[in-house]
């Protein structure tokens, strides 16, 4: 009973408290996979049906179709991935990928009758947001001539993000993946055991190696493509970049394992990662170089270890 109250107090969040909501939701397919694993097909089923019905009588049909292409296909993936057995970033990839997928084609379905292309509509949606923000700088009483930089910065950077867009609703859908299926690891490990689960740890996550083609493709695409293939570059480029930066995170982890680094010192140093650009893209080159470098000296090591 528990997880059908959290789900339909997860909905109550996301239409009372948009703001807190967008933060809530990404947590949204947790509960609809623990009932998946816990009673089955048939009542996940159920109650999705029934969180559509809600939806659509309180946001719209719209909001109601993209809600259940981003949360509830991704649990739908992702229990039926985890009843089978199969391993962690294999779960979190093909839940993430199939509910990103979704979700841009449903928005390229919904903005088909509109006099606008994708691209059209996120680069006004981003406009407006920025516009927003502008106002709000002005209001405050920010200095003019920096926010007339900030303006002039935006229109010559609106484009690439408007271009990059589907990107971002991948590396969301991938970020609410990772999210669902640690917690649903945790939770499940603590009540029933973690027989569903394989027993490998994110310190030991091996970035598949033929990856690698897809970012030599892609920064081929961005710096040497034009029109449609620079966005596609783009857009693969970004995706790439946050796959080889969870890579070199698990790097980071490890190193601070085996060296029993204090936790207040990792909680410090996460802290400076992302709030420094440039130490995000160094993790990220850390994950790239590892598949050469092999920097935990692991990789030769596992087959030996299963044998």
């Amino acid at each position: 009973m528990l997880p059908v109250v959290l789900v339909f107090a997860l909905l109550f969040v996301l239409v009372v408290i948009p703001p807190l909501g967008a933060l809530v939701g990404i947590l949204s397919p947790f509960p609809l996979v623990f009932i998946f694993l816990q009673r089955g097909k048939q009542v996940a089923f159920v109650l999705m049906t029934l969180i559509f019905g809600v939806l659509w009588f309180l946001v719209g049909q719209n909001q109601a179709l993209l809600f259940m292409a981003e949360y509830a296909v991704m649990a739908l993936v992702l229990g039926e991935m985890v009843r089978a057995r199969f391993p962690g970033d294999w779960c979190i990839g093909a839940s993430s990928l199939i509910s990103g997928g979704l979700s841009i084609l449903l928005l390229i379905a919904l903005l088909g009758n509109q006099d606008t292309t994708v691209k059209e509509f996120f680069e006004n949606q981003i406009r407006t947001h920025f516009a927003q923000s502008f106002e709000a700088f002005r209001s405050v009483g920010e200095n003019k001539a920096e926010i007339e930089e900030m303006k002039a910065f935006f229109e010559k950077t609106v484009v690439g993000f408007a271009s990059s867009y589907p990107s971002f609703v991948f590396v969301g859908s991938l970020i609410s993946a990772i999210a669902n299926y640690g917690l649903l690891r945790l939770v499940w490990g603590r009540i029933y055991g973690p027989g569903l689960f394989s027993e490998g740890t994110f310190a030991e996550w091996i970035c598949p190696e033929n990856l690698v083609w897809g970012f030599i493709a892609a920064c081929l695409a961005l710096f040497l493509g034009h029109g449609l293939i620079a966005d596609i570059g783009l857009n693969l480029f970004v995706v790439m970049m946050v796959i080889y930066f969870a890579q070199g995170m698990s790097i980071v982890i490890h190193f601070f394992k085996t060296r029993k680094v204090p936790v207040f010192l990792n909680f410090i140093f996460f802290i400076l990662i992302f709030a420094q650009p440039i130490l995000i893209g160094l993790i990220a080159g850390l994950g790239v170089f590892d598949i050469w470098v092999d920097f935990r000296k692991i990789r030769n090591s596992l087959p030996s270890e299963e044998g």
